[in-house]
């Protein structure tokens, strides 16, 4: 799990604590201190890697617009008719393909963008992503699908075209280890930078406080 995803948690299982202590004790200002301190916190930790500034925002917004987009396209992958043929007509495995080129489109440009942020949401992310691929590196390159040195998929259409639509289910149906491990990955940094954003619209003095 990547440092981001680390911090996130972290901040969540206090805050989780933290405000079902504060329920049973009728909003003690006390624990009302604590769950700002760890609001501070969070956006310190935040804004450390340039989340939640003015000068990163349109960088993280694009990288989680981008990061939606793909989430968008690995979903569309799990449509059972992509897989099988229509009754009483022959397999046309054009939607198929279609979909995969747009599931790589998608894909390569949350690289696109992760790189153009760069700091620790790139190395956390895009070593999440590689380590995706390169777990199923041989069912993949079986498809006509490779990873190239800048981390983008590259795909070979007459061997993507040839391949089992088995084979192809096998790697991005909703079930499979990438599909659920890359849903979690844009999952991740849609509500990392969504929570960044929206404690970096809020500001803090130096106990803590929202003011």
């Amino acid at each position: 799990m990547s440092s981001i995803n680390n911090s996130y948690e972290y901040y969540q299982s206090n805050n989780g604590l933290l405000s079902m202590l504060n329920k049973n004790k009728s909003g003690n200002p006390l624990i009302n201190q604590l769950i700002s301190n760890n609001n501070l916190k969070y956006q310190q930790k935040m804004e450390s890697l340039g989340i939640g500034t003015s000068s990163g925002n349109k960088n993280y917004k694009n990288v989680d617009k981008a990061a939606n987009n793909l989430l968008d396209a690995l979903n569309k992958l799990s449509n059972e008719d992509l897989y099988k043929a229509e009754e009483g007509k022959e397999y046309d495995n054009s939607s198929l393909l279609k979909s995969i080129t747009n599931y790589v489109t998608a894909y390569n440009s949350t690289i696109s963008s992760l790189t153009t942020c760069g700091g620790a949401l790139n190395n956390s992310f895009k070593t999440e992503f590689e380590e995706s691929y390169k777990n199923k590196k041989t069912a993949f390159e079986n498809i006509g699908i490779t990873m190239s040195a800048d981390k983008k998929l590259v795909v070979d259409q007459e061997k993507l075209a040839a391949a089992k639509p088995e084979d192809i289910k096998n790697l991005f149906y909703k079930t499979s280890d990438y599909a659920k491990n890359i849903s979690s990955s844009a999952d991740s940094i849609d509500t990392i930078i969504n929570k960044a954003l929206a404690m970096g619209s809020g500001t803090y003095n130096a106990s803590g406080i929202m003011m």
